[in-house]
């Protein structure tokens, strides 16, 4: 599992939008630069022919196990090789691609990355050009990448595609806050740690498949030097302990962000179902 931020040298970045819930989730997808190759191997191994044929989150999963095997190898993928920062926002096309280099902006700067490091990604659909992209990332003069994509085709730039899986699945968990609605799956069965026909909602499902590799807010327990803007929590070695928060560390502001300008009911609700993160065992 990817853990130094010196690693993260690419970033594939793609939405999914919810236009009867009013809200967009974009995903940034952190990784060193042999992800693209082995998202290709999955892509091959599930069965499908790239690049004539890709994963499309958009695609009925229930009605089709080669896009639910692909999406499960996907995640799985993702959890060992890479780092995910996702960003809520009101859906309006116009400021989509502004709206998420500034909560790239804040996830850089929360996490200790680089963008001097970066090269970056992102789908054809965000920006409605690639001189328009280059116009707007002009007016964040941090957001310095080594090479910046902005209309980038996900059927060849296969990370991509990663970056479509794990929008679309933070889109479920928020929608099912947001509605009240949960689609029920079957979590039970041999070595699941769950009995034959136990069930949970598929957010829940998708969020403890994916938790491992969403970015937390770090943790200084020794008095270590640390950088100040990632403001870590400073914990104090003689009474607190560090497994405790290690294990339910904070997801937003660090691998969650929420845009200031949408409205409380998305901004609650993110909070409610993402604002701490449990990765103890859940068994």
């Amino acid at each position: 599992m990817i853990n130094d931020n010196h690693q993260l040298t690419h970033c594939y970045v793609d939405e999914s939008i919810h236009i009867k819930l009013g809200f967009v989730v974009t995903a940034f997808v952190f990784s060193d630069s042999l992800f693209e190759q082995k998202v290709f191997t999955v892509l091959k191994d599930s069965g499908l022919s790239p690049p004539s044929e890709e994963f499309k989150s958009s695609a009925r999963m229930d009605s089709n196990p080669k896009m639910r095997f692909t999406r499960s190898k996907l995640l799985a993928l993702t959890v060992t090789e890479a780092k995910v920062a996702v960003f809520f926002d009101h859906f309006e096309r116009k400021t989509m691609g502004r709206h998420s280099l500034q909560a790239l902006q804040s996830v850089l700067v929360r996490n200790g990355i680089n963008p001097s490091s970066l090269s970056i990604f992102f789908d054809e659909d965000i920006f409605s050009s690639e001189k328009e992209a280059k116009r707007i990332l002009q007016l964040f003069h941090y957001l310095k990448f080594k090479k910046f994509f902005p209309r980038e085709d996900s059927k060849t730039r296969y990370g991509i595609q990663v970056s479509d899986s794990i929008a679309h699945c933070f889109g479920q968990i928020l929608k099912e806050e947001l509605s009240g609605e949960q689609k029920l799956v079957n979590i039970g069965g041999p070595k699941t740690g769950y009995p034959e026909g136990e069930t949970a909602s598929l957010g829940w499902e998708i969020l403890m498949t994916i938790r491992y590799c969403l970015l937390t807010r770090p943790m200084i327990y020794n008095g270590e030097p640390y950088d100040v803007t990632t403001d870590p929590v400073i914990l104090d070695p003689e009474y607190d302990d560090p497994v405790i928060y290690g294990q339910h560390p904070i997801l937003n502001g660090w691998g969650i962000q929420v845009s200031p300008e949408t409205d409380s009911r998305i901004r609650e609700s993110v909070e409610k179902a993402l604002g701490r993160i449990w990765l103890g065992c859940i068994h």
